[in-house]
């Protein structure tokens, strides 16, 4: 009986079992996430996107993260711009319960920790809904 609860209480995603309302990141993707190393913010055309993403925290209610944030600096053009490298926390909140039963964090916040880029504001908030990225047509 000991050993069928603790292998009950694992989950492939690392997580407590009983924690089954702990919501999951979907972001540009459309793929479920549950703590991911990478997330691309700038869905359109990917000039921004972070990376070694290492949580903190993921619960019920929220997410924390520091990672790499790599930002184009679009110049002259973004497709002839170059990456640059910032150091970024992150913030995953408002979960909501979406058409499919599931839990999904709607809102991730960033902030350049340190250096930033320059004409670039500290922070910022991007929404990912539940209906999000929409299906192909």
């Amino acid at each position: 009986m000991v050993l069928l609860v603790a292998v009950a209480l694992l989950t492939p995603a690392g997580l407590d079992a009983r924690s089954s309302s702990v919501p999951v990141f979907t972001g540009c993707t459309g793929k479920t996430h549950v703590r991911p190393r990478a997330i691309v913010i700038a869905c359109g055309d990917g000039n921004f996107f972070l990376t070694g993403l290492s949580w903190t925290r993921w619960t019920a209610h929220g997410a924390a993260a520091n990672g790499t944030g790599h930002l184009n600096d679009c110049t002259p053009d973004c497709a002839r711009g170059h990456f640059h490298r910032y150091r970024v926390a992150v913030r995953l909140f408002r979960p909501i319960t979406c058409a499919s039963k599931q839990r999904r964090f709607t809102r991730l916040s960033y902030r350049f920790v340190g250096r930033k880029p320059p004409g670039v504001l500290r922070s910022g908030t991007e929404r990912f809904p539940c209906d999000f990225p929409p299906p192909p047509a």
